[in-house]
C-alpha cells in the first residue's frame, strides 16, 4: 500500500513570521496536533502541540508575541506519496516522529501523513503494537542497545545445577 492511499491531502502552511497564537488557533480550528510551516512550495518546519508546550509555555513566553519560527521544529523528515506505507513507518520509527509532510515528485508539499494514518494500513495488531512501541521509546543508537545486551549476557546468573546437567549445550551458549 502507498502513502497516497492513507495520507491527508491539502497544504495550508503557517508563515514562519506568524505568531504562535495564530498557529495554535489554526491547529484548534482544524483539530490537529501539528501544522506545517513555510509556503505552499516549501516546508521549512513543523509546529506541534509539544513544541508549543516545551518551547513557549514552559518558558512563560507570550504566544501573541513569539513568531512560529522560534518555536517550530526546523528539522523536517518527509516522504513521497508513492512511498510504501512500510517505508514511511520505518522512517517514523527511525526518526521517532509521529507525522511527516508528504511531497510530490517536484518536492512540493501535497499533504501530511500521521502515525495513525499508517496504522490503518498495518494488517497485524502485533505488528502495529511493535511499531508504536518502537516509535514511543526514547531514541537510542543501535550500538547502545547492543552494548546493553552484551552486558546483560555477561552478567546473567549461572543456570541452576539441574538445568546444567539436563542441557549443558544450552547453558554453555549463555556465557
Amino acid at each position: 500500500m502507498k502513502v497516497a492511499e492513507v495520507m491527508s491531502r491539502g497544504v495550508d502552511p503557517v508563515d514562519p513570521e506568524a505568531t504562535v497564537q495564530v498557529a495554535a488557533t489554526q491547529m484548534a480550528e482544524l483539530d490537529v496536533g501539528a501544522v506545517m510551516v513555510g509556503t505552499p512550495d516549501s516546508i521549512t518546519g513543523i509546529l506541534t502541540d509539544r513544541d508549543i508546550i516545551l518551547r513557549l509555555v514552559v518558558d512563560g513566553r507570550n504566544s501573541a508575541e513569539v513568531p512560529v519560527k522560534e518555536v517550530m521544529s526546523s528539522t523536517v523528515f518527509s516522504c513521497r506519496a508513492d512511498d510504501l506505507v512500510q517505508d514511511a513507518f520505518a522512517e517514523m520509527r527511525e526518526r521517532q516522529v509521529r507525522r511527516m509532510p508528504v511531497l510530490n515528485e517536484e518536492g512540493r508539499p501535497i499533504g501530511i501523513v500521521t502515525l495513525s494514518d499508517l496504522a490503518k494500513a498495518i494488517e497485524s495488531p502485533e505488528q502495529m503494537k511493535e511499531h508504536l512501541r518502537e516509535i514511543h521509546e526514547p531514541h537510542r543508537s543501535r550500538k547502545a542497545v547492543e552494548a546493553d545486551e552484551a552486558v546483560e549476557a555477561a552478567t546473567a546468573p549461572p543456570a541452576p545445577a539441574a538445568e546444567q546437567e539436563a542441557n549443558p549445550e544450552a547453558v554453555a551458549g549463555r556465557h
